[in-house]
C-alpha cells in the first residue's frame, strides 16, 4: 500500500531533500543539487509561483518524491493552464509512480489547470527533462541523471513526449582562431566577476530573456529573481570562464558563461557543503578538468556578425588557461542557433533528454 503526503514539517523537507541522495547513494553518475539549496525551494510560493511537494511511502519508509509548479509567468506567455511537474524520483515501481502523478493532477485540477509537464524547475538554471540515453556517463550540475527505468514509469502513467534535448560533449578546437574583438563589438575588460556583474547585470538578464523566453519550458527572469539567481550561484561563477560582448554603445549584445566542473566531488560530498568532501570541491572548483556550460546568447538582431566568435573565443582562453580539454553543455534544443555554437568545434552528442506532457480528463 502506498501512502502519500503533503510536504510540511521540517522533518518532511529534510525526507524530501534527502530521497534522491539515498536513492542514489550507490550511483556513481549522480550528481545531487546542493542541499543548502534545494532546502530553499519550500519558500517559493509567491504571486508569481504557486508549489506543493509529495512523498510516497511505504511501510513508514520513503520510496519516491514529486513536486508541482504553478508558474503564472509561463502560463500567461503560452496562454495555457498548465502544472510543471518537478524533482520526480521514485524506485522502480509503477504503482509508487502512479500514486505520485495522481497527487500532482489532482491538485492541478484543483487549481483549474488541464496539463502537466515536465520535469522542470522554477528558473531556467534548474534541471530539465528526463535521461534517456547513455547512463554510463556521470551526470553534470546543471543537469538531471535518472535511472533507466524513470523513462518507463513516466510513460506507463500517461505522459507522452513533448520536447526534447541534447547534450554534447565539446572539445578543444584546433585550428580556431582567437579574437576578443572585431571592428563593431568587443568582450568587456575587467578585473574581477563582481565589477562585471555589477555594471552589466541588468543588461545580462535582459539579453537572457530576449533570447531565452521563446524556448520550451523558459520563464521571464523578474526583477526579484535576478538578485535571487545572482546570490545562489555567483559562488560557481569565474572570471576567466564569462564573456560579455558591447557594441560600440556599451550595449551588451552577447554573453557566454561557463562554470568549473565538480560534478565528482559533488557527488561524494552527497550535497553538502559541510563535509570534508566539500575541500576537494574548493580544490576542484580552482583546478577544474572540465566545465560546464551554462549559457550562450547573442542578440537575434546581431546574430551572424561574429559575436559568437568573441564570445567562444573568451571561454577558450580561459579553458587553455586551466588545461581543460573539454566542455559539457546545458540541455539545448538543436534549432538552427544551437547547430551553429556547437558544429564549430569536434564534438559529440552524447545524451539525450525529454520532456513529457499530459492532458488531464475533466
Amino acid at each position: 500500500m502506498v501512502s502519500i503526503l503533503e510536504v510540511k514539517t521540517l522533518k518532511e523537507q529534510k525526507e524530501f531533500v534527502n530521497f534522491p541522495i539515498n536513492l542514489y547513494k550507490d550511483c556513481k553518475y549522480y550528481v545531487p543539487n546542493l542541499k543548502i539549496s534545494e532546502q530553499l525551494i519550500f519558500n517559493n510560493n509567491s504571486q508569481d509561483e504557486k508549489c506543493v511537494f509529495y512523498l510516497a511511502k511505504q511501510n513508514n519508509l520513503v520510496v519516491g518524491r514529486i513536486g508541482a509548479i504553478i508558474h503564472n509567468l509561463y502560463n500567461e506567455k503560452t496562454d495555457q493552464k498548465r502544472v510543471r511537474f518537478t524533482r520526480f524520483d521514485c524506485i522502480n515501481n509503477y504503482e509508487v509512480a502512479q500514486a505520485l502523478f495522481e497527487a500532482v493532477e489532482n491538485w492541478a485540477k484543483e487549481n483549474n489547470m488541464n496539463v502537466v509537464h515536465g520535469p522542470m524547475g522554477f528558473n531556467d538554471l534548474e534541471k530539465i527533462g528526463i535521461q534517456v540515453s547513455d547512463f554510463s556517463k556521470s551526470g553534470n550540475i546543471i543537469t538531471q541523471y535518472n535511472f533507466p527505468y524513470y523513462k518507463n514509469l513516466i510513460e506507463k502513467c500517461g505522459y507522452v513526449p513533448e520536447a526534447s534535448f541534447i547534450e554534447c560533449k565539446i572539445f578543444e578546437p584546433k585550428d580556431f582562431k582567437i579574437q576578443l574583438s572585431n571592428d563593431d563589438y568587443e568582450n568587456v575588460k575587467t578585473k574581477n566577476a563582481n565589477s562585471l556583474l555589477k555594471k552589466y547585470k541588468s543588461q545580462v538578464f535582459d539579453l537572457i530573456n530576449e533570447c531565452y523566453v521563446p524556448v520550451y519550458g523558459a520563464v521571464p527572469i523578474t526583477p526579484k529573481l535576478k538578485e535571487k539567481l545572482i546570490n545562489r550561484f555567483k559562488f560557481l561563477i569565474n572570471l576567466d570562464f564569462i564573456s560579455v560582448v558591447v557594441d560600440k554603445n556599451n550595449s551588451v549584445v552577447g554573453f557566454g558563461l561557463a562554470i568549473p566542473g565538480i560534478a565528482n566531488e559533488l557527488n561524494k560530498s552527497k550535497g553538502s557543503l559541510l563535509s570534508m568532501q566539500s575541500f576537494k570541491m574548493i580544490k576542484a572548483f580552482k583546478k577544474p578538468n572540465y566545465a560546464e556550460i551554462l549559457f550562450i546568447c547573442v542578440s537575434p538582431k546581431n546574430r551572424n556578425k561574429g559575436i559568437e566568435d568573441l564570445i567562444a573565443s573568451k571561454l577558450i582562453l580561459g579553458f587553455k588557461k586551466y588545461k581543460i580539454s573539454y566542455t559539457n553543455t546545458n540541455p539545448i534544443i538543436y534549432d538552427d542557433f544551437g547547430k551553429q555554437m556547437v558544429e564549430k568545434f569536434e564534438h559529440i552528442k552524447h545524451k539525450k533528454r525529454v520532456a513529457y506532457f499530459k492532458v488531464l480528463e475533466n
